[in-house]
């Protein structure tokens, strides 16, 4: 393993045999074990068919000085994009000595709070929720997330997304917001934006099929969403990556 600081380690390795992306938080007496796995089949992003594992090991004692106790949930899941990004993010990393120390601490800190973040138990503490009493909704809200990240270049409408998970636009709408603290647009929005930031990282990339691919019918109504999602439009931002071109 990778010793990231005195509290925090990282080890990085390829899987040939990973069916899908996950996360699965544990814990002993002294370390609080991370482990993502990074799949191609279910990626956002083009991982030149490989798969990756990352195992992050952090010390308990590395949150003494928060003088609060950090309640860590087991639970495995499916991991967003915001995750998704900054695992790759790590891999891509070519960063040494402190800085590479910084920013790996600073992105294992982040991919903890996301994996507690998006932890059902974690996030709700509620026992008087009605769609949250009842499994088999809270079922098909996950499988709405996953439908949308599976059909990002679609047409994605709550009426289409509620068809084809089996259940009915209130309880999608609402079910939604409760489980993952954003509304269904807000979280479309996001993982298409994310998505096509990436690919404008991409050297020499054609603007309009990057907007195609992430679901808008034209360059401009998805330049517009871009700059009013990241303050500049998708050209500047590859002329900020690649100021030659």
């Amino acid at each position: 393993m990778e010793l990231i600081s005195e509290y925090i380690y990282l080890n990085i390795s390829q899987k040939a045999d990973l069916d899908s992306s996950f996360c699965v938080t544990t814990q002993d007496q002294s370390y609080i074990l991370l482990t993502f796995g990074l799949s191609t089949n279910d990626c956002l992003f083009d991982l030149t068919d490989n798969n990756y594992e990352f195992q992050i090991r952090i010390s308990k004692t590395y949150f003494e000085k928060y003088n609060e106790t950090l309640d860590i949930n087991v639970e495995k899941q499916t991991i967003c994009c915001n995750t998704q990004a900054k695992l790759l993010e790590i891999i891509n990393c070519k960063l040494t000595g402190i800085h590479r120390k910084i920013f790996l601490e600073s992105n294992i800190l982040y991919l903890l709070y996301q994996s507690q973040k998006n932890n059902l138990i974690f996030q709700l503490g509620c026992d008087s929720c009605a769609i949250l009493n009842k499994p088999i909704e809270v079922e098909k809200i996950n499988l709405a997330k996953k439908y949308i990240l599976d059909n990002l270049s679609n047409n994605l409408t709550i009426p289409i997304i509620a068809s084809n998970v089996g259940t009915n636009q209130c309880y999608l709408k609402k079910g939604f917001k409760e489980i993952f603290n954003q509304t269904i647009f807000e979280f479309i929005q996001e993982n298409r934006m994310i998505k096509a930031k990436h690919l404008l990282q991409n050297p020499n990339p054609n603007i309009t099929e990057i907007a195609f691919s992430v679901g808008y019918s034209s360059l401009s109504s998805f330049s517009q969403a871009y700059k009013n999602y990241f303050g500049i439009s998708p050209l500047e931002q590859t002329k900020a990556v690649f100021p030659n071109n």
